[in-house]
């Protein structure tokens, strides 16, 4: 953005007597409920992006003013999360179960900043047009959300597991959005790796406008909890399918377009008896950044690629780099070193010291050649395949 634009989004912004007159979204009478949402959170993030402070480095009133800027969208957007949140008619609510507090109490307002402790159920219900879901327990909470495990109680999917994952804070929906529409653009075609994905069921708010989804039930061990059943490291013929079939997944996500951007242990589900392997948590992905102009929106010391920490346009070798990094840790290696044990086959750790090569220009840089070169160093070492079971301790 040139200086004279930046002018005139500042202008913009201090003419506007509302977030109506800054995000077309808003007066768009063709867009209704999450398209409208969806539409509103596309456009807030191109024009932060716009404005970035970054874009002006060498001129501080510039940087200056972007920030200002950058300010001014946030609690623009924030208002126009809020008047929709007040205005929308016919979405999911959170229903807290009437036998909660005696009769004569004012209803519980529940409240997914203070949730129940862990061991306690969460106890309550979520209704969204024919679907219902009780929602039974805790199971986490992350930087973003909380995530609640449940069952659904009617509809097209009785009895099935569900998961339940609701913003903390309502300054924080636009993650969950930007998850909600990830997951649909990665729906598209037929690609098995569809499979590997959460899977969308339903969209809700909670009693303080904070958006959440309803996804199924991903049955395994995150990766934290596998490499933690194997002291010594998981056995590195297992860790070669895990990393197979997490390439898969970001290659076929590459191909449309999109970044995970923060893949780590946590966000990999790995469930032993078919070998399947899901890439969950897509709150931070980065979506065709040539065009959108999307940055990096989170670092993880541990997992994430050298060129997040120094804010580089995202590349999808950036994600190859937390493969990599996601490989090692499981075969025990030291993530401050890169040195893994003896148990691990010189071909194996040549390969996973490619992945994480520091420079993005000298490391792997397309998912699915290296999900053919694993299967090379797979044969390699171990010859003809063949399905060897993981038994977990």
């Amino acid at each position: 953005m040139r200086l004279d634009e930046l002018r005139r989004l500042n202008k913009l912004l201090t003419e506007a007597s509302g977030p109506g007159d800054v995000f077309m979204a808003l007066r768009d009478r063709s867009l209704q409920g999450d398209a409208q949402r969806l539409a509103l959170a596309g456009e807030h993030r191109r024009l932060e992006s716009l404005a970035n402070p970054e874009r002006f480095m060498g001129n501080p009133p510039a940087q200056d003013l972007a920030r200002e800027i950058v300010a001014r969208l946030g609690e623009l957007y924030r208002t126009a999360i809020a008047a929709l949140d007040a205005g929308t008619a016919g979405a999911a609510e959170v229903v807290v179960p009437a036998q909660v507090t005696a009769p004569e109490d004012p209803p519980p307002k529940w409240r997914a900043s203070e949730p129940a402790p862990v061991s306690e159920p969460a106890g309550f219900e979520l209704v969204a047009g024919a679907n219902r879901y009780r929602i039974e327990e805790r199971v986490g909470v992350g930087d973003l959300a909380t995530i609640f495990r449940g069952r659904c109680t009617a509809g097209a999917r009785v009895g099935a597991e569900v998961a339940a994952k609701l913003a903390i804070d309502r300054a924080d929906n636009g993650f969950i959005l930007a998850e909600i529409n990830a997951l649909r653009l990665l729906a598209q075609g037929d690609a098995r790796q569809r499979g590997q994905l959460p899977e969308l069921l339903d969209l809700f708010h909670g009693g303080e406008g904070q958006a959440g989804v309803v996804l199924g039930w991903i049955e395994g061990f995150a990766g934290e909890a596998l490499r933690g059943r194997f002291p010594g490291g998981v056995p590195p013929e297992h860790v070669i399918w895990i990393g197979r079939r997490l390439l898969s997944v970001v290659g076929h996500a590459h191909k449309l377009g999109v970044l995970h951007a923060n893949i780590e242990p946590a966000h990999i589900i790995v469930r032993p008896r078919d070998h399947h392997v899901s890439l969950i948590d897509w709150c931070y992905c980065v979506v065709e950044p040539a065009r959108t102009r999307q940055g990096f929106r989170v670092y993880n010391p541990d997992f994430s690629a050298p060129e997040v920490a120094e804010k580089k346009p995202p590349l999808p070798a950036a994600d190859l780099y937390s493969v990599g990094r996601c490989m090692l840790y499981l075969c025990g290696g030291d993530l401050a070193s890169g040195a893994m044990p003896d148990a691990v086959d010189d071909r194996l750790q040549r390969f996973i010291r490619y992945l994480t090569r520091p420079s993005p220009l000298q490391r792997a840089q397309d998912a699915w050649e290296m999900f053919s070169e694993l299967e090379r160093v797979r044969a390699a070492v171990y010859g003809a395949h063949r399905f060897v079971e993981l038994v977990v301790p």
